[in-house]
């Protein structure tokens, strides 16, 4: 006979199983119709549950929205985190993981234009993983590398400019190569370095982000479809 310990942890993993399948069904349906034109019949349809099912997890396609971002929110600064875990030097992780989040921006367009449309937010509960984001503020600040009288104020500089430049690249054209390094020397000018000091760490060079298979952007993000 199951013991109740069991049934509750095997009713717990068909719940995430269920809502895993929700947010990908919904990353489906945001990035080949558009977040706007996007209604809870679709993301019913793309998932193909009931519409009981849905609202047993989500009540609004606002809520299904927060929840895909956090998750390729989440995923995203974590994979970028552990590419620059080597680099000793905190104002140079800060602005070779920016410039890394924008130059991914150009592979996954999309994807781009689906967060800066859904809006970045600041908090830890949802999206932990903008701790190494602030971990790198404090530290950088600590060592006089920026200049900030609070390390949140930073925060919002970063990510509220890097959201704006993710928008950008999803939907101009006429945008050069270079438009990544020089957003992110703009918000290290921003953060209190110098004119000198911020060209020098936005010249170094930066590797891709490694996407695993397993990543909800390459598992639904990899179609040439555009958000609108």
């Amino acid at each position: 006979m199951s013991t109740p310990d069991f049934r509750t942890r095997v009713a717990a993993e068909k719940r995430e199983r269920m809502r895993t399948r929700l947010i990908e069904a919904a990353m489906e349906v945001f990035s080949s119709k558009g977040v706007d034109a996007t209604v809870i019949e679709d993301l019913i349809e793309q998932a193909q549950v009931s519409r009981g099912t849905f609202y047993n997890y989500f009540r609004t396609t606002e809520e299904v929205m927060a929840a895909v971002l956090q998750v390729v929110g989440n995923e995203l600064l974590s994979l970028v985190d552990l590419a620059i875990a080597d680099r000793s030097d905190p104002a140079e992780r800060l602005a070779c993981g920016v410039r890394m989040v924008l130059q991914m921006a150009r592979h996954f367009p999309h994807a781009g234009r689906f967060i800066s449309r859904v809006g970045v937010t600041r908090s830890m509960d949802h999206l932990p993983a903008l701790g190494y984001l602030l971990r790198d503020l404090v530290e950088a600040t600590e060592a006089g590398r920026f200049n900030l009288v609070d390390p949140m104020l930073g925060l919002d500089l970063v990510v509220g400019t890097t959201s704006a430049a993710l928008f950008s690249l999803s939907m101009r054209t006429d945008l050069t190569d270079t438009y990544p390094q020089e957003i992110t020397f703009h918000i290290l000018l921003g953060l209190g370095m110098t004119r000198t000091a911020a060209r020098k760490l936005v010249d170094k060079p930066i590797q891709a982000v490694q996407l695993p298979p397993e990543s909800l952007l390459v598992r639904t993000l990899h179609k040439p479809s555009i958000i609108t």
